[in-house]
């Protein structure tokens, strides 16, 4: 014999997504798939999503900004990643643009250098092979020519 679960009540499945958005920042893209775990009807579905938003538990623009701030300044991520993990967590490309453009500059370029210091420091064979410098920092995510103008700063290339 197995144990069938009763499902849960509209109101139940609210408080659990209350609590899943309280816990962290979420997307509305994640919250649906989460809503969808729980088979509830279309129009249940949107209402909840309504209340969520109304009551500010979902936030795509605070979402994206967070996101944003974290890439940059933890995981130290290029344009195009953020741009890669934005476009996965659904937001919009309005919502996308409008945190990037938040990004300073500054840190960004800080944050290559810092993963180029790095990355020699505990691997000197990227001072020989540069080329293979150069596919590290474009899988974190930076553009090209930024990739090749802190490369000339640092004499790495000519």
């Amino acid at each position: 014999m197995f144990n069938k679960k009763q499902p849960l009540s509209f109101q139940e499945v609210l408080s659990k997504l209350m609590r899943y958005c309280s816990y962290q920042e979420r997307s509305p893209f994640e919250v649906k798939q989460r809503l969808r775990e729980y088979a509830l009807p279309a129009d249940k579905v949107e209402e909840i999503m309504d209340l969520l938003v109304d009551d500010n538990f979902i936030n795509e623009e605070r979402f994206a900004a967070l996101f944003v701030r974290g890439k940059v300044k933890v995981k130290r991520w290029g344009l195009y990643k953020i741009r890669e993990g934005l476009s996965r967590k659904g937001v919009s490309s309005a919502e996308m643009d409008k945190a990037i453009t938040t990004i300073d500059e500054k840190v960004y370029q800080e944050n290559l250098s810092y993963l180029i210091d790095r990355k020699l420091e505990l691997s000197p064979e990227y001072r020989k092979d540069i080329s293979k410098m150069y596919r590290y920092l474009q899988s974190k995510g930076y553009e090209g020519e930024k990739i090749s103008k802190v490369l000339k700063e640092k004499k790495l290339i000519g």
